[in-house]
């Protein structure tokens, strides 16, 4: 049955492909939405994304035949895309010294002590290497997934450039530590 599928779809018969959008996606939202806390609207999102990947993969030969059932291979994909979805959507950048600002009661003072230390990160991070300024603001300002950000800064891959990011991230952490520690001793 399975081979069957692919055939109809690579032959166009879009009323077959129709059949099995429509036979899985309330199954994969509620899955989707349960399993991994998004919206509904999300989860339709991302049902559609997998289907265009799932056509794709048959039109270009990348999927000739299935190692498992179609609703697995499926949902694989959408498993694929929704975390990747909530990679992206929690990019925040902490410095892991949350008991400086939870010790405060006055909102004034925490007010002071977040622009205290957005500035002493924005210090650090002006010490860095222009090159690696850019990999960080194109990661966490423009929000740009790793193969995007290896083509621009000419990396050889992805891996490549998320190796490059983890290593300058952890550079400009020991930076801002370092000035965090040496505030506190003042």
């Amino acid at each position: 049955m399975e081979t069957e599928i692919i055939q109809k779809v690579k032959s166009g018969k879009e009323a077959e492909f129709y059949t099995l959008y429509k036979l899985h996606r309330v199954e994969f939202i509620r899955w989707a939405c349960f399993q991994y806390s998004i919206s509904e609207d999300d989860a339709k999102d991302i049902y559609q994304e997998v289907f265009i990947i799932f056509y794709r993969n048959i039109q270009t030969g990348k999927l000739a035949s299935f190692t498992s059932s179609v609703k697995t291979y499926l949902f694989g994909i959408g498993r694929h895309l929704i975390l990747n979805h909530l990679k992206k959507s929690k990019r925040t950048v902490t410095l892991g010294n949350d008991e400086l600002i939870n010790g405060y009661e006055n909102p004034i003072e925490m007010n002071y002590q977040k622009e205290h230390n957005k500035k002493i990160v924005e210090d650090n991070l002006n010490k860095l290497p222009e090159k690696d300024r850019e990999i960080l603001k194109l990661y966490y300002m423009e929000g740009l997934d790793m193969k995007t950000i290896a083509e621009r800064m000419g990396y050889k891959n992805s891996d490549v450039a998320k190796k490059k990011k983890y290593e300058v991230f952890k550079k400009l952490a020991t930076l801002v530590k370092s000035s965090m520690k040496l505030f506190m001793l003042l």
